[in-house]
């Protein structure tokens, strides 16, 4: 296939700026399906279900609390009912029985003071337990939106290069005739389509060449395009 000394060069910038295209799309969709990201999101959704169960602890302690509460000051006013009663009692006998009661309200008072003071203190460990858990969501809230501002920059950086590598593939492909583009895009749809004679290897495969086919690829006319005998990429000089 005849292809002049600019062309040549020019096929083969084409294959290097088509790999750099396909590498930035690849490295997009990584940045954007960021797999410490997914984990991080992961994260904020176990500790929003943590939340919320914590949260529902916490509030039903708090009505636990104030029910207990309640009872409380309702035995306290019947105790201070029944002190008003017996200190205007004048009967023995009535005094007798408001005594028995007050002794028996102070008995219930002292078991609600103590169920309380437990309630108080579950109360408290479901509020640590709250807030405990709330920073931890937080934080990781917080680590999310600073992981998806550093893939936003990167995607942008990403996007800025393959605007750029678009460019100067355009600039390139005017450069190339329309059959040897044909040919090209037959290839790089399987591989890398274009390389040169490295190493005493084919660069875009990296196989070794035998003596012959490097001989008989140097013999070819300046303007005309080789093949690699191994991965049939084009070969440029």
């Amino acid at each position: 296939m005849k292809l002049d000394k600019p062309g040549q060069s020019a096929l083969l910038k084409l294959s290097e700026v088509d790999i750099n295209i396909e590498r930035i799309k690849n490295e997009i969709s990584k940045a954007v399906n960021s797999a410490e990201l997914s984990a991080k999101s992961a994260e904020l959704s176990e500790y929003s279900g943590e939340v919320i169960a914590a949260r529902t602890a916490f509030e039903n302690l708090n009505m636990e609390s104030r029910k207990a509460d309640d009872n409380l000051h309702m035995v306290e006013e019947r105790i201070a009912r029944d002190l008003e009663r017996l200190n205007a009692t004048s009967s023995p006998k009535d005094a007798t029985a408001i005594q028995s009661e007050i002794e028996s309200l102070t008995l219930r008072k002292e078991e609600l003071e103590e169920v309380e003071l437990e309630i108080l203190e579950r109360l408290e460990v479901a509020r640590v337990e709250l807030e405990a858990v709330s920073q931890k969501r937080e934080a990781t809230s917080k680590k999310i939106e600073e992981l998806r501002e550093k893939i936003q920059v990167e995607v942008d950086a990403l996007k800025n290069e393959g605007r750029k590598l678009v460019a100067d593939r355009e600039i390139l492909v005017s450069k190339i005739p329309t059959e040897v583009l044909e040919k090209y895009k037959a290839l790089a749809a399987k591989q890398i389509a274009v390389g040169k004679v490295e190493s005493r290897s084919c660069s875009a495969c990296r196989m070794g060449l035998t003596a012959n086919t490097i001989d008989a690829l140097a013999d070819l006319p300046e303007d005309e395009v080789g093949n690699c005998p191994e991965c049939l990429a084009m070969i440029v000089r």
